[in-house]
């Protein structure tokens, strides 16, 4: 018998010889199988580090489930979004409120008339006298009129700290600021703008418009004076303007 027989022999009885060299040689495998196959088709060590950083791992795979919207993400965000009746029911809602307005500025224009009787009288009266004349004209028209007194610390107004007066008038559930003066001037547009806005933040308050009620414009470009009113949000009620728009 050959030596390779023996060696064969050997084996065949005893494999757990072979497996012994297989484990301290384990090279000799990778040889044994670029012999059969190609040595590209072989992975290497680089290829399954490279297969491991492609492949999703657990943690992928959570942080997906995490990020996909579930049906309860879903029903959470119809329940916050409008729908097409309650879109419907704001846009009657929003042409009653315009409706309203459009009552409350025939009411104001027929109050400027009252205001000119009043400023005809202004020569024998004090302001404070002339501005509860204006509201006793408002409360007789139906809207309920609110003196608004706060002091102004941080000197929001007029730059110092300061009293503040503002009449607050509610008709319809639509809430105005009003300046009752005997005389406008340009200046005066600003504060009153300023006046609204503290009472909102001070209040927590909306208010839906701001108002100037006066029977003189103590200006020479009363068209500029206007134009700034209305960048500002601001409504002038004065006799004049009633007699150009009838009720």
């Amino acid at each position: 018998m050959s030596l390779a027989e023996e060696v064969k022999r050997v084996l065949l009885e005893h494999p757990e010889i072979l497996a012994e060299a297989l484990l301290a040689h384990p090279e000799v495998v990778y040889q044994a199988l670029a012999k059969l196959a190609p040595w590209e088709r072989l992975a290497t060590k680089e290829d399954i580090e490279r297969l491991r950083s492609e492949m999703a791992t657990k943690e992928d795979l959570e942080r997906l489930r995490s990020e996909v919207a579930t049906k309860e993400d879903l029903e959470k965000v119809r329940a916050v979004m409008a729908t097409k009746e309650e879109l419907r029911s704001l846009e009657e809602r929003l042409g009653k409120v315009e409706k309203r307005l459009d009552e409350i500025d025939a009411q104001l224009r027929f109050l400027a008339i009252r205001v000119e009787a009043l400023g005809a009288r202004w020569s024998v009266v004090s302001e404070e006298a002339f501005r509860e004349g204006v509201r006793e004209v408002l409360r007789e028209a139906g809207f309920v009129v609110e003196k608004w007194l706060y002091y102004d610390g941080e000197g929001f107004i007029y730059g110092y700290p300061s009293e503040v007066e503002l009449d607050v008038v509610v008709r319809d559930g639509v809430t105005m600021a009003v300046e009752i003066a005997s005389s406008l001037k340009r200046a005066d547009l600003h504060a009153v703008r300023r006046k609204a806005e503290l009472y909102e933040k001070a209040t927590g308050r909306k208010v839906d418009r701001v108002v100037v009620i006066t029977p003189y414009i103590s200006d020479r470009n009363l068209p500029y004076v206007k134009a700034m009113a209305e960048r500002l949000g601001v409504k002038i009620v004065t006799p004049e303007e009633a007699a150009q728009k009838p009720a």
